[in-house]
């Protein structure tokens, strides 16, 4: 399943583009006014590649590591706090 990871805030006027590097397969960089603003992974898997790709592109890893979420933890909700 793909993933995409926004790494930077882009205005709603700028050139998007879009970079398939050739030696980096399943990886696209999406590009605003020539600067990288995100990151499509063909493959969930693929976020293992991610320190390789933060240094490689010059990447904000704070950044980058800040927009990969997971799922809502089901334990956390009200009810669990009282469950203890």
């Amino acid at each position: 399943m793909p993933i995409y990871l926004s790494v930077s805030a882009v205005q709603p006027f700028a050139d998007i583009t879009t970079e398939a590097p050739a030696d980096e397969p399943g990886i696209v960089l999406v590009k605003g006014d020539g600067k990288v603003v995100g990151i499509h992974l063909d493959e969930t898997s693929d976020v293992v590649r991610l320190p390789g790709l933060i240094d490689k592109f010059g990447l904000n890893p704070d950044r980058v590591w800040a927009s990969l979420h997971g799922d809502d933890d089901p334990t956390m909700g009200r009810r669990a706090l009282h469950a203890r």
